[in-house]
């Protein structure tokens, strides 16, 4: 009885070990995200812009 126990045991450590490395290996494969491109002027800049523009 206790020899089939540990054997369970012993096999899902195993499992979940492969498991984790499995999941390890998987994440290091992913592309990192794209940079973002530089951001422009703000819609508040844009229309203090447009202001400027009217008033002169």
């Amino acid at each position: 009885m206790y020899g089939k126990w540990i054997n369970a045991i012993i096999n899902l450590i195993i499992v979940g070990f492969v498991l984790f490395m499995i999941v390890k290996a998987y994440n290091k494969t992913k592309t990192p995200p794209a940079p973002k491109a530089p951001a422009g002027p703000s819609e508040i800049d844009l229309l203090k812009e447009i202001r400027d523009a009217l008033k002169k």
